[in-house]
């Protein structure tokens, strides 16, 4: 029998994954004389004012910096880290500066070659942790794959990994929901999930919409090249106009005041175009990755999900040694889908808002879905179309009650709870021993808890 792992549509708008707060990191503290405080990193200070990097991390929104200037005359104290933990701060922080530059670096340096298999032209990639096949353009291949690579070094910091794969991790990645159905009937499948963790094969098969949208992205990609083109010129004309104009008007007797003049002039003119075209190459290219993020937005959902099962199994707990529930897993991996990639870190800091509202909604309507069915049930539970919604929203529910108010996802009792003898207990005394507690009593707390949510 092939073990599925899979994801459908419905819920994909944004669950989130655990990562380290802002809170949690050592930071630089200045203490104002009025009782306030501003956390961060110290950029410089000296007699007027203490200038200091905040960062600010929304709760389920990307992170920004601020430079805040402080008047030395309000300040009590500054707080500074030790050299180490100052220079882990900053390397952060330069990090998320330049993280543009480095993903365009990592994209660079990947290694890929086109195969054919089965009479279909794929880009190949061999690296670490997976083998990856794509019909996609080539920019985007490469993209996924550093943004795979960066969410397996993440899954890694928040789960250790117990144990080294001994079998090739494959990844599959489609243009077309009609390529993915295509290649599932490899293997006698015949699923309308966007993508799957097919177990036995340890292979990841990811479908999009990414053919029908690609013309925009080539839009965009043209009018950047245009700009880049533009500046190029415009760079060349200021290094080499100028001298010819120096010459021009050496030959025509231009006093050398006038021709400094002049040449100044020249400068200023081009140096202010060269300005404006870099802001408008930044314009393009910001646009270039929203029109990126827009239409890839659900590809990388899919593969982060199915990216979880497929380390799950091959780095943490592999199915031939330990026996993982399917909600665990499929909650773990929601909680993991959607999450902010932030320098090689997932973070989830607020619950998703739509799931949130699925799941409330339900435990309302006075028919709530049973913890004891949850917890007995199977892969097919996850696979019916007019129940599977219901089964995600409450595995991603358990596993974030959990792990962040009962703090037991990667305890010690998580370990014994996915021990292939605890099996034999059956799922609700299994779960008890878990959580320490009988049943009926955990689910009215988290019941409660999951309601009071915001």
């Amino acid at each position: 029998m092939i073990r599925l792992f899979v994801i459908t549509v419905g819920l994909l708008g944004g669950w989130y994954t655990p990562g380290a707060s802002a809170a949690e990191w050592a930071l630089e503290r200045v203490e104002l004389l009025d009782g306030r405080r501003y956390q961060g990193l110290i950029e410089s200070e000296d007699e007027s004012w203490v200038n200091l990097i905040q960062i600010r991390r929304p709760p389920g929104r990307r992170a920004y910096l601020v430079i805040r200037p402080i008047d030395r005359a309000s300040v009590a104290a500054v707080v500074r880290l030790k050299p180490r933990q100052r220079a882990k701060l900053r390397r952060w922080i330069d990090q998320f500066v330049r993280h543009t530059q480095i993903e365009a670096g990592r994209m660079q340096a990947i290694r890929l070659d086109i195969v054919t298999e089965s009479g279909k032209h794929y880009l190949r990639y061999r690296g670490k942790w997976f083998t990856l096949l794509s019909n996609l353009d080539e920019p985007t291949t490469r993209r996924i794959i550093v943004r795979t690579e960066q969410v397996f070094i993440a899954y890694r910091r928040i789960l250790a990994a117990r144990t080294e794969s001994s079998r090739p991790l494959r990844f599959v990645v489609l243009g077309s929901m009609s390529e993915y159905r295509a290649y599932l009937e490899r293997f006698g499948l015949r699923i309308q999930n966007p993508a799957c963790f097919i177990e036995e094969e340890n292979l990841v098969v990811a479908g999009s919409q990414y053919t029908r949208l690609a013309a925009q992205l080539e839009k965009i990609k043209a009018q950047h090249d245009q700009i880049l083109a533009d500046l190029d010129r415009l760079e060349k004309h200021l290094s080499t106009g100028r001298a010819e104009l120096a010459r021009q008007l050496r030959q025509q007797g231009t006093p050398k005041a006038e021709i400094a003049k002049l040449l100044a002039i020249e400068s200023r003119k081009f140096t202010e175009e060269i300005k404006n075209k870099r802001n408008e190459l930044k314009v393009c290219s910001r646009q270039n990755a929203r029109m990126f993020d827009q239409i890839t937005r659900q590809m990388f959902t899919r593969l982060y999900h199915e990216a979880f099962h497929a380390y799950l199994e091959n780095y943490v707990y592999p199915h031939d040694k330990y026996d993982v529930p399917r909600w665990l897993n499929e909650g773990q991996a929601v909680m993991f889908e959607g999450g902010l990639l932030e320098s090689d870190t997932l973070r989830v800091d607020a619950p998703n808002r739509e799931a949130l509202q699925r799941l409330k909604a339900d435990l309302a309507d006075g028919r709530p879905l049973p913890l004891a069915e949850l917890l007995a049930a199977d892969a097919q539970a996850f696979l019916l179309p007019s129940g599977a919604d219901r089964y995600y929203a409450y595995s991603w529910g358990l596993a974030y009650y959990l792990a962040f108010e009962r703090r037991r996802l990667g305890s010690p009792a998580l370990q014994q709870y996915v021990q292939q003898s605890a099996k034999a207990a059956g799922p609700v005394e299994r779960f008890e021993r878990f959580v320490g507690v009988p049943l009926e009593e955990f689910e009215a707390a988290w019941q409660n808890y999951i309601l009071k949510l915001h």
